[in-house]
């Protein structure tokens, strides 16, 4: 009931997650990233253990594709989860069980993978990323905002069928603070009419992004 990208920027410079949802408070169990590990986003009928799970698997230096298919194999139903990983170097896994509510879809793009269940368009997923792949940065700022861009495409595609209430966007990177504090941005919408909107309206704010 969620669409969500979870990218790394070229040159691995950082890793995030954003997502939007028709449930309330999505930022509290779909996006984790660790830097300089990997980024998940765990969703439909969501078990938040595996975001941490599987950076902890890549972080012992197993693929993301390896990590990802470990921890399903102990899931008790991973035909109900949905799961996209983007690892540090790039290398990404996508999980969409057949459990997973209808319409729904995955893209993997070069940096991106977008995941997407109870939609109104099944082509959000891949829409999502192919905007995101086309203003990818190296920047922070560059990189949120094209974050921003693939939801907002997502949304205007019509979003969750039940209506968007919720979103976050999580961008971990270097900071003074490692290995005990990685996060760049963390911001969240736990319910609104209009939280993608909102979201931008914050990131705006926080990073002075036009």
């Amino acid at each position: 009931m969620t669409y969500s990208i979870v990218a790394v920027a070229p040159g691995g410079r950082y890793l995030g997650v954003a997502t939007a949802s028709g449930s309330a408070a999505v930022g509290s169990r779909v996006p984790w990233a660790r830097y300089p590990v990997a980024a998940v986003a765990t969703q439909a009928y969501t078990n938040p253990s595996l975001g941490p799970k599987v950076i902890e698997l890549v972080g012992r230096g197993l693929s993301a594709e390896e990590a990802l298919r470990g921890c399903l194999s102990t899931d008790p139903n991973p035909e109900l989860r949905q799961v996209a990983v983007v690892s540090i170097g790039g290398g990404s896994a996508v999980h969409s069980g057949s459990g997973v509510p209808r319409e729904s879809g995955h893209y993997v793009g070069r940096y991106s993978v977008c995941v997407a269940n109870l939609v109104a368009d099944p082509g959000i997923a891949s829409e999502a990323c192919e905007v995101f792949e086309e203003g990818v940065s190296r920047t922070l700022k560059g990189f949120v905002k094209s974050m921003l861009k693939a939801l907002e495409r997502a949304h205007e595609l019509g979003g969750d069928r039940r209506g968007d209430r919720s979103s976050a966007i999580l961008v971990t990177g270097l900071t003074e603070y490692m290995p005990y504090y990685d996060r760049l941005v963390d911001l969240r919408v736990d319910y609104s009419e209009n939280p993608v909107g909102e979201l931008e309206r914050l990131a705006r704010v926080v990073l002075d992004i036009h």
